[in-house]
């Protein structure tokens, strides 16, 4: 070794530069697995609906914690059983239910099973936000079944699942896998639809690959629903001149009940969409109704799940995002424009009906969200992105509109978080003019006024009368200006 070191320096250099980098791989891999939650879901019964959880924690704690509430679900912890811990030797660690989702030990354990008992939530609306179970089918997400927190400084952060489901079922996921088996370097946006009846179906758009999966019996085909979700992913990409660093995934599964298809509710967790639909109905009327939903919910895939904000910002990415995905509804042909001024309308009523209308900011309603504010996010968001959609459009001689602002979020640095609301805002303000819109109706509490910004483009405000709602209708004496900025809204 001497000799041929003496002869050739520099393949010495290479063979110390190939052992080092090989030690950093195997440093990394080490840290990487030891991060590493391994775990196997196994469905025990779907009548009553139960999983068994058999888990290895990277290292031992006494403590684990799983989620008690998420989107106004409360109780999750509850449905948690049976938690004990197993010893190298395979002796029981007993484990005391310290409070719902809480659990403790006397001596550490990295091993542990429990069951989860998993009804069906008592509002169907709920079930694309948390896991539930039934003998037709499972949606089963991670950040509700999986522990959230350990209390060890080297808790995990990733995760190896094994799934284990009755005999006739598949598996569909928005992670990938082989066969019966998973791994995710994101738990709380892992999301696993299990059933005898799931249907599958890729396709390329650009740069972005589309998984529909479709869960019992439908009106419509496979490709319906691949042709509309790829339209709007399409105009989602030239407006945030954007794209989706992962492939995306929608999973559409019944709404329980004898409903139509104005029977809905949906979640966007990471690249997946799972969208509950009414299906007693016309192909036509569903598959209308899915096109508008999903003009909604596909937008998330962008905002906010590709930006890197930090902060309660709902005001934005629920109430913006309503009124961004009616223009898309527009631009699509999937509506008219009376019906784009009667949405308005109807927005702007139930905006007015709600106590708090002129007491919550934008700010502080997104803060409250999910206790007592909900309603308040999306209609006074939606009506605030109307009014600075149409004002943008105004002061700049119709040469930009809300679609530029969200081009121009996308073109932030991608590295670190940054404060949600002093980003955008600071977009917003970017035109000096539309500054009173953002300080009055973002940061501020003042009732939302309609008539002053509408009445450029000809537009009229007729007020809600009796049992009749408002309406916004073109005012045919409008003036040359006026039908100018009306044609560009159009």
């Amino acid at each position: 070794m001497s000799i041929i070191a003496a002869k050739h320096p520099s393949n010495l250099t290479k063979y110390i530069r190939l052992a080092a980098g090989l030690f950093v791989i195997l440093i990394a891999v080490s840290s990487a697995d030891a991060q590493t939650l391994n775990v196997r879901i196994s469905v025990i019964s779907t009548a009553p609906a139960r999983l068994r959880i058999d888990a290895h924690l990277p290292e031992a704690t006494k403590t684990l914690s799983f989620r008690n509430a998420y989107a106004g679900v409360l109780g999750l912890g509850e449905r948690i059983e049976s938690v004990s811990g197993i010893r190298d030797n395979g002796s029981i660690v007993s484990i005391r239910n310290a409070a719902p989702g809480e659990f403790q030990a006397a001596e550490p354990f990295s091993h542990f099973t429990y069951e989860v008992n998993l009804p069906e939530p008592t509002r169907q609306a709920q079930m694309s936000h948390v896991s539930s179970l039934n003998p037709e089918r499972g949606v089963l997400m991670l950040a509700d079944l999986l522990p959230q927190s350990t209390q060890v400084s080297t808790s995990f952060s990733s995760a190896q699942v094994n799934l284990d489901v009755p005999v006739g079922w598949t598996i569909a996921s928005n992670l990938k896998g082989t066969g019966s088996q998973y791994s995710t370097d994101d738990p709380e946006i892992s999301v696993f639809l299990i059933g005898p009846t799931l249907h599958e179906k890729h396709q390329q758009l650009a740069a972005t690959d589309l998984t529909v999966v479709t869960s019992g019996k439908w009106p419509f085909s496979d490709n319906d629903v691949s042709k509309i979700a790829g339209r709007i992913l399409s105009e989602y990409s030239r407006i945030t001149q954007f794209t989706l660093k992962r492939n995306a995934v929608l999973m559409v599964i019944p709404y329980a009940g004898d409903v139509g298809p104005q029977s809905w509710a949906a979640e966007t967790r990471g690249n997946v969409v799972v969208l509950l639909l009414g299906r007693k109905a016309s192909r036509k009327k569903v598959l209308a109704q899915l096109g508008i939903v999903l003009s909604h919910e596909l937008f998330h895939l962008w905002v906010p799940n590709s930006l890197k904000l930090a902060g309660d910002y709902d005001w934005f990415f629920e109430g913006f995002t309503l009124y961004r995905a009616l223009r898309t509804d527009l631009r699509l042909g999937l509506i008219s424009f009376d019906d784009y001024l009667d949405t308005i309308a109807r927005v702007y009523d139930s905006y007015r009906s709600a106590p708090e209308h002129d007491q919550l900011s934008l700010l502080d309603a997104s803060e409250r969200r999910w206790t007592t504010s909900s309603s308040l996010v999306y209609d006074k968001g939606m009506l605030v992105a109307f009014l600075f959609d149409l004002s943008l459009r105004k002061v700049t001689n119709c040469q930009d509109s809300l679609d530029d602002v969200y081009a121009e979020l996308f073109r932030l640095p991608a590295t670190g978080q940054s404060n949600a609301n002093e980003t955008i805002i600071g977009i917003l303000n970017r035109q000096g003019e539309l500054k009173t819109l953002t300080r009055d109706y973002v940061e501020n509490a003042a009732p939302v006024d309609l008539e002053p910004i509408i009445s450029a483009y000809g537009i009229q405000l007729q007020a809600a009368a009796g049992s009749t709602g408002s309406k916004l209708i073109l005012d045919r004496s409008a003036g040359s200006s006026q039908k100018k900025l009306l044609a560009c809204l159009r």
